[in-house]
């Protein structure tokens, strides 16, 4: 685990929760980028169709905390974190898992969002892509720290989804496919 995410486990009071007591939260999910941007604009463009980054951030998301729980949240689930290839503002796409993605803010910010979280007895839950990294082909050497081809499976595409092997063993969307 690199020292960013031992820091940000450390900081936390509470570092895990029981199934059950999740099951008692009622979770607001939130594409970080897509939420709230750390000036209030509202009238920047950005397309929604469109793969780019329009703004939303950490700081964004703590500014609207009293927001979420007027709704009735009580925990946020936000977008990967890590440094992400290009414009895939979604966090599907990460390339180095020891920085984080800069366009959400800095590893402060998300310290920051996350004491905030807990001060007002909001949980907070990282989404973690564990399957593929960010569509590189079979250029390892641009991920970190998974940048060796043992890292990886076999080159092959997903046909079949009702074919385990392929499931399994094989890309989604051509995403190189982890070999955990």
């Amino acid at each position: 685990m690199n020292k960013f995410l031992q820091a940000l486990l450390l900081a936390s009071p509470t570092l895990a929760h029981s199934a059950q007591e999740w099951k008692e939260r009622s979770i607001y999910q939130i594409i970080t980028d897509r939420f709230y941007r750390d000036d209030g604009s509202l009238t920047a463009p950005c397309s929604l169709d469109e793969s780019h980054y329009c703004g939303g951030t950490w700081n964004g998301i703590t500014s609207q905390l009293d927001y979420i729980k007027g709704m009735g949240f009580n925990a946020i689930w936000i977008s990967p974190i890590p440094e992400n290839l290009g414009n895939d503002f979604h966090g599907y796409a990460a390339l180095n898992w020891e920085k984080v993605n800069e366009h959400f803010g800095t590893e402060d910010d998300l310290k920051n969002l996350v004491a905030a979280c807990h001060d007002k007895d909001i949980w907070v839950m990282l989404d973690v892509v564990a399957n593929h990294v960010a569509p590189v082909d079979l250029d390892f050497s641009k991920v970190t720290p998974f940048n060796d081809p043992d890292h990886y499976h076999t080159k092959c595409q997903i046909s079949n989804y009702d074919d385990y092997n392929q499931v399994e063993y094989c890309r989604m969307a051509n995403l190189p496919d982890l070999n955990q």
